[in-house]
């Protein structure tokens, strides 16, 4: 049964991204229809992300009390929603009122690993977590390109296909996803609207010392990954003149080894190394991915340049995602995901902001360099961090 339930947690997961990068391949196209501004598609991602970032923490408190299956049903709906908004379109509001409908249901991937704690024994759950990581370039695989074939049919197709993934995800989970939180694991204490509150659930987990030193690596390791993902494009475009099947290039190269890495590799190494070791190692091949990007006079050299990079984000993020799983009791679970979700909703707008910022006033490699000088901090904190090995509770 957990086989199949990974089964259908992964194939959500991938549509979830598919429909992620279906959208990236119009948006822009589709709002220079209301608004020719580079800020207008750019709010696009902030009023996602903020409320995301809202709704996050609020979404994983509440199935740590109602349990996971409604709540990823209903994220799951609002993406369906969300998508068909922006299809139909009319006006740049209404695309905007989009976003923010899959910007607060946006819990998919934060419930989908919650889920994947509540059946995975702490041995498996760094190896089961790294599937969301395997959906996830898969779909930065699969989605542009059927993107970029629905754009030629019209501009709002890949909008609706994207819809249709999500509504056929919560159609075909109604009738086959189970819960996976028992009722004598669940939190039996009522929420208040304090418990609402997404800085209130920041801070109580940031204040638990051990717990408080993952999230902060966490923070900071997304804020420079976010950072880089924005820029990138325009740092290789600037300097070496290519096109965007280049670009995409690249991005397909990102997606494979992230696949192959969290797909099938991430269990075997946690077998080998643990979580901490994961963690560690991972940071230190990002920061070499980062300050060898920089470095990199010839176009060619970035291909395995972003292997690198990806292999580093491929390390850290089912490793973290394993520890927090690990440092609270099943009751909370939903909750930190959520948290976790939070925090990085704030690194997409706030990552991107100060790395096009250093781009254009101090150097284009300093967003590349000045983040690297940034994990250097993250390998401090590890090397205080100690690991849970099971679970505390």
């Amino acid at each position: 049964m957990n086989k199949k339930i990974l089964a259908f947690l992964f194939t959500i997961v991938l549509f979830n991204f598919i429909g992620l990068t279906l959208l990236i391949t119009v948006q822009a196209f589709i709002v220079r229809e209301y608004n020719t501004t580079a800020l207008a598609v750019s709010l696009l991602t902030v009023f996602y992300a903020i409320f995301q970032f809202i709704g996050a923490p609020i979404l994983g408190r509440i199935s740590d009390r109602y349990g996971r299956r409604p709540v990823l049903l209903v994220c799951l709906l609002g993406s369906a929603v969300g998508y068909f908004i922006f299809g139909i379109g009319g006006a740049l509001w209404i695309l905007y009122i989009s976003r923010i409908i899959d910007g607060f249901t946006g819990g998919n991937v934060s419930v989908a690993s919650a889920i994947i704690s509540d059946i995975s024994t702490p041995k498996e759950r760094t190896k089961n977590l790294g599937f969301i990581g395997a959906a996830f370039g898969l779909g930065f695989i699969i989605g542009p390109v059927i993107g970029g074939v629905l754009s030629q049919i019209s501009l709002a197709a890949p909008a609706y296909a994207a819809g249709i993934f999500s509504l056929a995800a919560t159609v075909v989970g109604f009738f086959i996803l189970p819960e996976s939180l028992p009722r004598d694991k669940r939190d039996s204490s009522k929420i208040l609207l304090k418990d609402l509150n997404p800085v209130a659930s920041i801070g109580k987990f940031i204040s638990r010392s051990m717990l408080g030193m993952l999230l902060i690596a966490f923070l900071i390791v997304n804020f420079t990954f976010n950072g880089f993902t924005i820029t990138f494009p325009v740092f290789v475009i600037d300097k070496f003149n290519i096109d965007p099947l280049n670009i995409g290039g690249l991005l397909f190269v990102s997606g494979i080894v992230i696949a192959i890495v969290q797909g099938g590799l991430i269990g075997k190494l946690y077998k080998i190394f643990g979580d901490k070791n994961l963690l560690m190692m991972g940071t230190l091949i990002l920061t070499a991915g980062l300050i060898l990007f920089a470095l990199a006079n010839s176009f060619w050299m970035l291909y395995p340049v972003l292997g690198v990079i990806s292999l580093g984000v491929g390390l850290i993020t089912p490793s973290i995602n394993s520890q927090l799983s690990k440092m609270v009791p099943s009751q909370e679970i939903g909750e930190v995901f959520g948290v976790s979700t939070a925090l990085n909703s704030l690194t997409t707008i706030f990552g991107p902001l100060v790395a096009g910022l250093l781009f254009d006033y101090i150097s284009p490699d300093a967003p590349y360099l000045g983040g690297a000088a940034l994990l250097l901090v993250v390998l401090l904190i590890l090397m205080r961090f100690k690991p849970v090995l099971a679970t505390k509770y």
